[in-house]
């Protein structure tokens, strides 16, 4: 009996989707830097061949603004969304503080990874800084909505958005417990308000021993 070839190799190929790539991709980015994204790299690390890759992206530079764009939504647009519903202080700061807890959501490896590419590089520089724009426009908007004067609005809004970037950069290894110790404290100093203790309750209610 005549032993057909196998067809593994190709069957994978197909399988492989763009999400596969860009995944990749992001993990090279995030462990290795972006001299480290290579096609043929890339190719290796998946076990296929670089034409698998053209399928997907027509060039390096696709798969770059790709990963931009990935980053963009994961880290921005959660921001954005976080704040853009809420109806009172608490809401709106509580689900800043969620989102950047939580992350699955907020991914700070890719945020210091692109902000360490963008180190070396004018053009994503740009891109960083109108993502950094956009975002601290967000929270400040919010402050606007709950009252606050347009220049206060900006400058707290830029002062939590900053500060928790800072959190990240720095690698501050605090146990979640601990931080969320803090939430009165941190409450106070980003809003110049008391937090309703109520809703601080229910958030530590959620966070204290999850482990999260």
């Amino acid at each position: 009996m005549v032993e057909l070839p196998t067809r593994q190799p190709a069957e994978r190929q197909r399988q492989l989707g763009r999400s596969d790539w860009l995944a990749v991709a992001i993990e090279v980015l995030v462990s290795d830097g972006v001299d480290a994204l290579q096609i043929t790299q890339l190719s290796r690390r998946l076990e296929v061949t670089r034409g698998s890759f053209y399928w997907h992206f027509p060039n390096r530079d696709a798969l770059l603004n790709a990963i931009l764009d990935e980053w963009r939504s994961r880290n921005t647009d959660v921001m954005v969304e976080a704040v853009a519903g809420a109806q009172t202080l608490e809401e709106g700061i509580l689900a800043l503080f969620v989102v950047w807890v939580d992350h699955r959501r907020f991914d700070p490896a890719l945020d210091q990874a692109v902000r360490d590419w963008a180190r070396r590089s004018a053009d994503v520089r740009t891109v960083v800084a109108a993502e950094d724009d956009a975002r601290v426009e967000a929270v400040a908007a919010f402050f606007r909505r709950m009252g606050y004067p347009e220049t206060e609005a900006f400058i707290r809004g830029r002062v939590l958005y900053f500060t928790q970037v800072t959190y990240y950069a720095l690698v501050t290894d605090e146990p979640i417990n601990k931080r969320i110790g803090y939430l009165d404290a941190y409450f106070t100093c980003f809003t110049g308000r008391k937090i309703d203790p109520d809703a601080a309750k229910v958030f530590e209610a959620s966070y204290m021993g999850s482990g999260r």
